[in-house]
């Protein structure tokens, strides 16, 4: 059997003697979202009948945020959550009927701090002095962590971290004593606050002035105030058609303008599914409607304004997001695969330009860099090909990977790079077969150059229509890859390096993305993790030296790949002469006779390079043979390109200079070969009219290029 109720789904396997429960479905009913200072942020957020929660947006300890990563910070019906802005590791967190606390992440002390003890279960409403809703609203000061204020029938602020807490207000509400009687009936009562009715439901400080305060309430009403809580006045009756006793659960206030301000009504138990949608531009004394382009059964609940781009709202109905890019002036359905969801909260992280989206039975979901939505006009979507600005990347340090294991839900950490965002009037198709047997590649192509127009990357983006995004590592191209084998499928070698160069120094770094024949450019940011302190000689010795090594993989690559290159073409020769006819077999005698011994000779030089005897294809069968050249020489650079920060030691530095040594050597004989016995053989092929060896140039090591 399978048992839904409010806390999640259930599953027993034998009649109900056993229920687990199922960790691996995201069906969280979050009332709101709060994220922190830290980077990567966190997220924090309160759960229908599943207490509040934490957790990071993105696990520096792995590959993705799974339900281990969370932790609670209040236990009953989860209801708001706080992070202080201005310190991270105070929370303030409510469960229902106004429980709240306070949480010192630093000291694991939670302090319940409600600022009345009476309650609904204690007597009926009517008769309390202070009435609190089942999700009594938190607001915490943007500069003062011990700064906050709690929403009941009056606006509670505390100055202390909820020691003492002093009424700012007035009742905000209708105060309907008909509607604050014994909740429930006629079987039997609910006195858990869950109907308790004529309470504070959202608390909005304006970002740009931390006196002006915006107040709804869950039977309609709207206050704000411009003095701290010393005068309020009631903006109600100038909201025209205004649903009467409805539900205002968020008013998103302008990030600029503390006037600005939008809600949105729920009347939908008041039996009317019409979004009420509203914006004022002067606190209040008069009120515009934005409802064009919205459905007309869809009820409405949060609308905010994004604080990289003025004039730009999201708005969270019951069945998902809409946005508009002119303050509301027009709607439309922003869909991106976001499934079709109530929506009870939105936030930006302002900073990493990110939409955080609280539903109520998806969980969270963060929308990463909404960059390409910023900065979206008319003009885009009739252009053929437009590039867009590029995020800044961030090299944060991990220190994990790997565990796990067991049924869970897990969600991807944020894509970690500079995100190249572009848009395509049109699908264009990529060719089936790669030109000339290289690596298949996209026909959006995008190269990279530091301050000094170094190349740095050449990378090959989606071509699909719509706006496509390509997520550049941070790194240096990769080694010339061997030709003659495939790399072997493994997570380890994925998570030690795998086939990517060295990191890149932070600066910045420019970007040309080119589409049928027309490039446009950009620029971004690369920035080290700022959780870290380490200096920039460290960085620069580190990649300095992963360079010339990279340059020197790709010199024995090259070598190994002409090695085998020659080595089947001169088989290739053998076997169409000695398939031939007796005549071929008579003109090019003479020049097989000197092929067979070329032939051993290029196979010996790369077996003493690459062993023969270990199957290079095969994840870890190399733990079966003394590692051979190339694999001491790739195993160091990638060692270079995986460390974080850290100058090659003394020991380090020694390795590095003989492996260089060997390489030299290497070159010189392979450089001499083909300067010699090579080039006597094709002399003798062109000769007798018969197929030459491509040897190419000799090979060097190539110095690396820093900005």
């Amino acid at each position: 059997m399978i048992q839904g109720n409010d806390g999640g789904v259930f599953l027993t396997a034998d009649g109900g003697k056993n229920w687990r429960f199922m960790n691996t479905l995201p069906v969280g009913q979050f009332y709101q979202v709060a994220a922190d200072s830290h980077e990567p942020y966190n997220l924090c957020g309160g759960l229908q009948d599943n207490s509040a929660w934490c957790g990071p947006s993105s696990d520096l300890a792995g590959r993705s945020v799974t339900g281990r990563n969370w932790h609670t910070v209040v236990g009953g019906d989860g209801e708001y959550s706080v992070p202080a802005p201005s310190d991270p590791d105070i929370i303030y967190s409510d469960s229902q009927d106004g429980s709240i606390v306070r949480l010192d992440q630093k000291t694991h002390l939670s302090k319940f701090i409600r600022p009345y003890l009476g309650s609904p279960e204690e007597e009926k409403p009517a008769d309390l002095k202070y009435r609190f809703n089942w999700t009594s609203p938190i607001a915490v000061s943007l500069t003062e962590a011990n700064e906050v204020y709690l929403g009941a029938n009056v606006l509670f602020k505390s100055t202390d971290g909820g020691k003492t807490w002093t009424p700012i207000s007035p009742d905000l509400t209708r105060n309907d004593k008909t509607k604050q009687e014994i909740a429930g009936g006629p079987v039997q009562h609910d006195i858990s606050s869950a109907e308790d009715y004529d309470t504070i439901m959202c608390i909005t400080l304006a970002p740009s002035n931390p006196n002006v305060i915006w107040v709804g309430s869950d039977d309609g009403l709207v206050h704000v105030t411009r003095d701290g809580g010393k005068n309020w006045t009631n903006v109600t009756a100038h909201i025209p058609g205004a649903p009467e006793w409805a539900r205002v659960y968020q008013i998103g206030v302008s990030p600029t303008d503390a006037g600005t301000a939008y809600l949105a009504y729920d009347a939908h138990m008041l039996d009317d599914r019409r979004p009420h949608v509203y914006k004022t531009s002067d606190y209040g004394h008069s009120w515009t409607p934005i409802t064009e382009g919205l459905p007309s059964d869809v009820p409405a609940r949060v609308v905010r304004e994004d604080p990289n781009k003025p004039g730009l709202l999201i708005l969270g109905t019951d069945r998902g997001l809409y946005y508009s890019g002119d303050a509301g002036g027009h709607w439309q359905e922003l869909k991106a695969n976001f499934p079709t969801v109530p929506v009870y909260d939105l936030m930006f992280a302002k900073k990493q330009h990110d939409l955080v989206v609280a539903t109520h039975g998806r969980g969270l979901f963060v929308l990463d860099d909404i960059r390409p939505l910023e900065e979206m006009d008319a003009k885009i979507p009739a252009s053929d090909f437009h590039l867009f600005s590029a995020a800044p990347g961030i090299q944060f340090h991990h220190w994990g990977g790997f565990g796990g294991g067991g049924a869970e839900y897990s969600a991807p950490n944020a894509p970690e790079g500079v995100l190249i965002d572009y848009y395509l009037k049109s699908k264009i198709e990529t060719p089936k077969a790669p030109p000339e047997g290289g690596p298949r590649r996209t026909p959006v192509k995008i190269v990279i150059t530091d301050s000094k127009n170094n190349p740095v990357a050449t990378v090959y983006g989606p071509s699909e229509a719509g706006v496509n995004r390509y997520v550049w590592g941070m790194r240096y191209d990769a080694p010339t890859q061997l030709n003659f084998e495939r790399p072997p499928e493994s997570e380890f070698l994925e998570f030690f390096g795998g086939n990517n160069g060295p990191r890149v120094l932070t600066g910045t770094y420019h970007i040309a993305v080119t589409v049928k024949g027309e490039t446009q450019e950009t620029t971004a940011e690369v920035h080290y993790d700022p959780n870290l302190k380490i200096p920039e000689s460290e960085f620069e010795a580190q990649t300095r030296e992963a360079l010339v090594m990279r340059n020197q993989v790709n010199a024995l690559n090259e070598t190994l790949n002409r090695l085998d290159g020659m080595q089947k073409q001169i088989t290739a020769f053998q076997r169409t002469v000695e398939g031939g006819s007796e005549d071929d077999k008579s003109r090019y005698g003479e020049l097989l006779h000197q092929a067979r011994p070329l032939g051993e000779k290029l196979k010996n030089i790369k077996d003493e390079i690459y062993g023969s005897k270990v199957q290079h294809d095969v994840a870890e069968d190399d733990i079966h043979e003394l590692a051979d050249f190339h694999g001491k020489l790739e195993g160091m650079a990638r060692r270079l390109g995986f460390a974080y920060g850290e100058a090659p030691t003394p020991l380090e530095k020694e390795r590095i200079e003989e492996l260089e040594k060997q390489l030299t050597d290497y070159l010189k004989k392979y450089n001499d070969l083909i300067q010699s016995d090579v080039a006597a053989y094709n002399k003798a092929a062109f000769a007798v009219g018969a197929p030459t060896l491509f040897a190419g140039e000799p090979i060097a090591v190539k110095p690396p290029a820093l900005p």
